[in-house]
Order: structure tokens, then sequence, then C-alpha cells
């Protein structure tokens, strides 16, 4: 498996499950409600009634080493817990480890918290971690996770009762992700995930998921529900919801109908032309937050007519961002983007307000329909021609921005045939080498500056990056990244690439997304932003 596969792996997960999550539908109901009862109008869970959150898809296990999709991460992210975690603002906190230290980011040596237990009364031990770690590194028997952990890892290791080592083959500061629950690790006690896991059911209905977490899995369902209880042992206190549950549903209008009815509380992605519909159920809000995800376009230079440049500078020149994002298609909810990276994905170094600074200084092209014929009349193929993009049906505003770019190309003599495909074909076919200009949709998990920006430019060659780009300087400043000490020393690269890449039309961003929410009256939600579903214990945001 060559190292695009690997990323590409990635983005199937993140962009196939972060479609999913948003709700309707559901059947048998846990804790004494029915499939039609009222959800409490409170929403703390309290009464025997659980906190009801709705979304869209489903999910087929609980155990994330075997499916890790950005749906399994928001739901397993209340229960199952890693080294460190990351707070609402999206900065490293410590978990499982109550400390750490570094030795030039190679060498990192984690002290654990003591007299932690799991959920079925076993106390937590370095062998535990070790277990865990190693299990999430495996490719056989992980494979939802281990396409994230870093192939940097050198050694994981037990050097005292409390105390767990990792080394690695040279600085990493972006390691320190790799061992958070967003990251991919999830601590499951030895003994019981071997046995679960030789026989099968580890994450099944049957047998569930043990972790350390604030709320325990009671009952599951695939294609309906899950229902978790308040766990009264966590070492971090009392959660404040006595349950939770999360109905899955397939169908965005009877999700819309079962939030009118009152069965949930909580909705996640509704979509942006419902989103008036659902703003007008009584007492409802509807919320909007940028969520860090980035819609462009990606062009192979080895796929003609897109081998010329000026072919692909034309195509950029005819992007209407502006228009995409405050018109009809978005109606506002998105920023035009100039490069890859959102300026949220900053936050843990800078401000946004200095990040959209930085990221505008990106060579990036604007729209001019003059520019754009002057391109293509420099082109060699100056008399215009044919091409086909695709988008994914999942993805509706992508198709209807395919269909604006092609009026505009229209005016300058080419002719783009817009397709819409089935979601897991569209992204088998991301990076074939058969497509000259192609969406790019991502959806980022981690604080970690560097994330989109280490796989788009990774540019080593075919099968390294989207766009079967080659760039020897590029590639030097992707190695920059992931190496770099510290967030900070990732900043320089990542624009620096970045501009070369843009300058070069391999990517023209064209919108960075946001998500829209919804809630019941007397619902109150506190500082909700793209960090806040991966955040450890992220249910703290309600109150009622």
């Amino acid at each position: 498996m060559n190292r695009f596969k690997k990323g590409a792996g990635i983005v199937t997960l993140l962009l196939v499950f972060i479609l999913l999550f948003a709700a309707c539908g559901g059947g048998s109901q846990g804790n004494g409600a029915s499939p039609g009862g009222s959800a409490p109008a409170g929403g703390n869970g309290t009464g025997g009634k659980p906190f009801v959150v709705g979304v869209s898809g489903t999910i087929s296990s609980l155990d994330m080493n075997q499916e890790a999709g950005i749906l399994n991460y928001y739901i397993s992210s209340i229960s199952m817990e890693g080294l460190v975690g990351i707070d609402n603002s999206g900065k490293v906190i410590p978990v499982l480890a109550e400390s750490w230290k570094d030795d030039n980011a190679t060498v990192w040596t984690f002290k654990l918290r003591q007299g932690v237990k799991f959920w079925n009364g076993e106390t937590m031990t370095a062998d535990d971690v070790v277990w865990s770690i190693q299990r999430a590194m495996d490719a056989k028997r992980s494979p939802g996770v281990a396409i994230y952990f870093p192939s940097y890892v050198k050694s994981v290791a037990k050097t005292a009762d409390d105390e767990v080592t990792i080394t690695l083959d040279g600085p990493h500061a972006s390691f320190i992700w790799a061992v958070s629950n967003t990251g991919g690790l999830f601590v499951t006690p030895k003994a019981w995930g071997e046995d679960t896991e030789k026989n099968g059911t580890i994450g099944s209905p049957k047998d569930l998921i043990v972790g350390t977490g604030p709320y325990i899995p009671k009952e599951f369902s695939p294609g309906s529900h899950v229902t978790y209880v308040a766990n009264p042992n966590w070492w971090n206190g009392k959660p404040n919801m006595s349950s939770i549950r999360f109905d899955f549903f397939q169908d965005e209008n009877t999700r819309l109908l079962a939030f009118t009815q009152g069965d949930m509380n909580f909705a996640l992605n509704i979509p942006v032309d419902q989103s008036e519909q659902w703003a007008k159920v009584k007492g409802a809000q509807v919320n909007f937050i940028d969520d860090r995800s980035y819609f462009g376009l990606t062009f192979d230079p080895n796929v003609a007519p897109f081998n010329d440049e000026h072919v692909r500078k034309a195509v950029a020149y005819a992007i209407d961002k502006d228009s995409i994002v405050s018109g009809s298609i978005l109606k506002g909810h998105g920023t035009a983007a100039t490069a890859i990276s959102a300026p949220e994905q900053f936050a843990v170094v800078m401000s946004k307000e200095e990040a959209t600074s930085k990221l505008a200084s990106v060579t990036h092209y604007d729209f001019d329909m003059a520019k754009a014929k002057a391109e293509l009349a420099a082109s060699g193929s100056a008399g215009g021609f044919e091409t086909t993009i695709t988008y994914p049906d999942a993805y509706p505003a992508a198709g209807q921005a395919s269909l604006a770019l092609a009026d505009s190309l229209k005016q300058i003599g080419i002719t783009l045939d817009v397709k819409e495909i089935p979601l897991d074909q569209w992204l088998n076919e991301i990076g074939n080498g058969k497509q000259g200009v192609g969406w790019m949709i991502y959806f980022p998990t981690t604080p970690e500056p560097g994330e989109i920006a280490m796989w788009l430019l990774d540019a080593r060659g075919a099968g390294y990056n989207p766009a079967n780009w080659t760039n020897d300087q590029v590639a030097q400043l992707t190695q920059q990244i992931m190496s770099a000490p510290t967030f900070n020393d990732q900043i320089a690269p990542i624009i620096q690439g970045n501009s070369i890449a843009q300058e070069q039309v391999i990517y023209a961003p064209v919108w960075w997304g946001q998500a829209a929410i919804a809630y019941q009256q007397g619902i109150q939600l506190k500082d909700y932003n793209s960090y806040s579903l991966l955040s450890s214990n992220w249910p703290q945001l309600f109150t009622s």
C-alpha cells in the first residue's frame, strides 16, 4: 500500500462519516423511551429519559480500531479515552496520562494517572496502555486506526509501573495527537480485549466495548441507536447527563420530522438548504460554525489538457468563489478559500485573524473572466475542449458549484460535463491518474496545523498526493512539516509549500465550510466550535 492510498483511506473515513453525522429515524429505544416518545425538554438525561442526539447514517461497531469514521469519533469521544485529549479550543490536555515529557520531540515519556478504573472494574495499568497502542499500530487488528498511527514510531515500552515510553525515529512535534482519542488511541483492558478480539465480538452488540470514559455503552442496535449511561466511577468527576442516546437516520426529511415532534434534543450537520425549516420549529435554535472543512479543485498535471499550466490557470480564474459562497449555493454559510488549510486549523499557534492574513498571502487566483480567457488563449488548447468533473452524491453543494463553473467555462470555449456519482465511487477515483480535474473535500480531525498539508503537499510523485504531482522543493517542505519540533515550526513550510502548489495551480481552493446544528428549546450550548465534538466529554457543553 503506497502512501497516497493510505491517505486516501483516511479521507474516505473522514468524509464518509462526517456526512453521516446529522440524524433521522431510529428503532426501539432504551431507558424507558419509545420510538415516538418525547425527549426531555431540559436535555439533561434525568428522570430516566436520555438526551437524544439524532445523526444521519449509522455505525456498525463500537470498536474504533475496526471502524473509525468521523461519526464513530463523535460517539466514542464521550466514552473511550487516550493518553491525552483536546479541549474545546483544540489544545492538548492530559487524560489517562497525567503528565508527559519529550526529549527533542523524539522520546516521549508518559506518566500514567493512578487509580483509573475500566468499566468492568479492572484498574488501568501500563500493560493495558502498551497493548492498546500496539493494537492501534497493527493494520490487521486495527484497520480503522492503523492508517492514522504514525509509521515513524520505533518502539513502545512499559518503563515503570506508571510509565510508558514511546521512541520515534526523529523529532515529531505532531506525535502528541497520535496518542489522543481524536488521533486514534482508545485504551482498553488487555485481558478483556484479547478475549473479545479473538472471538471477533469486540465492539459488537453482544460485548460492546470497555474503556475508561465518562459514559458507558448500555446497549447497541446497529442501524437503529446506541445508548450510553453515566459512569459513576469516572476518574474526572460526575458526568453532567445521566444517559445519552444516539438515534441513527437515513433520510433528512424523517430527521426533520423527528426533531419537529420533539423526539430528539440535538441534531448535527443539518443541510444548508433545510436550515430555514429547522429554524421554524417552535423554540428551536439553529447555529452555524466554521468547521475547518476544505472544498477545492485538484488538477492532475499528468493528464491532458491539464498538463498545460495555462489551462489550469484558465479554470482557476473562472471559479466565482464569492458568488458560490454568498449566493444560492451556500447562502453565506462558508468562506471563499485562499489556501487548502482553513484559518481555524492554526488555532493552537495563532489567532484566526493572523491565520487569515497569512493564508491570504498564499498565491491564489481570484475570479476574473478576462484573465481566464487570456490564459486559455495562451495554452495549447486555445480552441477550447471538453472535459468531465464528478462530485459525490452526498455533497450537492459541490455539484451546484460545478454547474456554476461550467457556465463560466462555457464563455471561454470549455465544455465541462458535470456528473454526480456515488460517494464510494468518487472516493475510489481520487488520485486514480485518469481525471484531469476533480473535487477534493477534507475534514480535519485534529488541531494540528499541518494535518491536511502533510497529505496534499507530499509532492514526492504519483501515489503520494491526490494530484500525482512531483516537486522536490515542496516534498522537502512537507518533510519539514512532518518533522517540525514545534507546531510554530510547521507554519512557514505550510505557507511556502501551499503557495508553490497553488502558483502552479495544482490545487484551486474554493471554500472553507460551515456546519449547522439544531437544538431544542430549553437547551443551552456554550462555546460550541469546530473542535467541540472531538473534545473530551463534549456533552459537558450542554446545560438546561
